[in-house]
């Protein structure tokens, strides 16, 4: 007796290609959000790291804020962020979901608090841990919801057109290291761009 096999009609198929598809459908999201939690961890992680590399600087420099490190060529000062002067891994320099970073030029992908450009002590911070230090930078022209700003993302504020808007590349908020050391995400940007007192302004 010869036994037959049974041969899939084009419906069964069909089915299962359908049944594929709403799977890759429903797990697609999840493997995307999985990755940007990822790369949100790394940044964290970048903003711990610069902490420490501003501590130690600080501890060199009698605990004076500045953004500005000597070049050692001209020795004149250059923003920090600038890849040739800045004192740790240039590597923490850059987001994995900032396409925009060029740590080589003036665009990091974390900003400093542009209202200690004065040499402020670091004891002179009346609330270290709610003030920002360095955050998640916008970059020249980036798309924001309070305005654009043509310039370069290592300096940052809340009002100025001095210094660009914190970037928003996190699930539409930024990761931000504080003066005490900590690093946080904080989804109220609205606090963030209104308020002066994370700022440590007057």
């Amino acid at each position: 007796m010869k036994f037959l096999k049974k041969k899939f009609t084009l419906i069964e198929i069909l089915v299962v290609v359908a049944i594929i598809g709403i799977l890759a459908s429903l797990l697609l999201p999840t493997l995307g959000n999985a990755r940007d939690k990822s790369r949100a961890s790394v940044c964290k992680n970048n903003l711990k790291q610069l902490s420490v590399t501003m501590y130690l600087y600080l501890d060199d420099s009698q605990y004076i804020i500045n953004h500005v490190t000597p070049n050692p060529s001209t020795g004149l000062n250059i923003p920090w962020s600038r890849a040739n002067v800045f004192p740790g891994d240039n590597s923490i320099l850059e987001c994995p979901s900032d396409e925009k970073a060029d740590p080589a030029s003036w665009e990091p992908s974390y900003g400093f608090n542009y209202f200690y450009l004065k040499e402020q002590k670091l004891a002179e911070v009346s609330k270290p841990a709610e003030t920002i230090f360095f955050a998640d930078s916008g970059h020249v022209n980036t798309t924001h919801p309070w305005n654009n700003r043509a310039v370069a993302g290592y300096l940052i504020n809340n009002k100025s057109a001095w210094a660009a808007p914190i970037g928003l590349r996190h699930d539409e908020a930024p990761n931000l290291l504080w003066v005490d050391g900590h690093v946080s995400t904080l989804k109220d940007m609205i606090n963030i761009h209104l308020s002066n007192e994370l700022w440590d302004r007057e």
